[in-house]
């Protein structure tokens, strides 16, 4: 179905990863960069949202329990935002419950993940994302 190469395809996506836990930071991180993609981290909702309005970013993977702002508030300010709300959002979560994944996606997110995140899972995730954001903005 990849008739052309992307910008993304070629150079790798730009990805914000926005998760209070140090260490699924780093995990989720080298796996992504793995993937050929640059990554940019934030440790809470309010950090990420900064670094959103400041520089241009192709997707976010987002945690739910965050210190400070949440994921779920973190959608919310997307949302409200014209430049923000079509930001591809895929949530990493470890909260168990199908009212959680519900609520994300009806806030807006792509996906929805369960920690640990399967790798092979995370890829195809990102690079559907990613294919739907090309197509969007052509």
């Amino acid at each position: 179905m990849h008739c052309g190469r992307s910008r993304v395809a070629e150079h790798g996506a730009r990805l914000l990863i926005a998760d209070d836990n140090k260490v699924n930071r780093l995990l989720l991180t080298r796996s992504v960069e793995l993937h050929g993609h640059r990554v940019t981290s934030a440790e809470n909702g309010r950090a990420a949202l900064e670094l959103l309005r400041r520089e241009p970013f192709d997707l976010m993977l987002l945690d739910i329990e965050m210190p400070e702002m949440d994921g779920f508030e973190v959608m919310e300010q997307l949302a409200a935002d014209p430049q923000l709300r079509d930001l591809p959002v895929i949530v990493t979560s470890s909260l168990e419950g199908l009212a959680h994944a519900v609520r994300c996606i009806d806030l807006g997110a792509d996906d929805y993940l369960h920690k640990p995140v399967n790798q092979v899972l995370l890829k195809a995730r990102i690079d559907s994302s990613l294919e739907k954001k090309r197509l969007r903005d052509q």
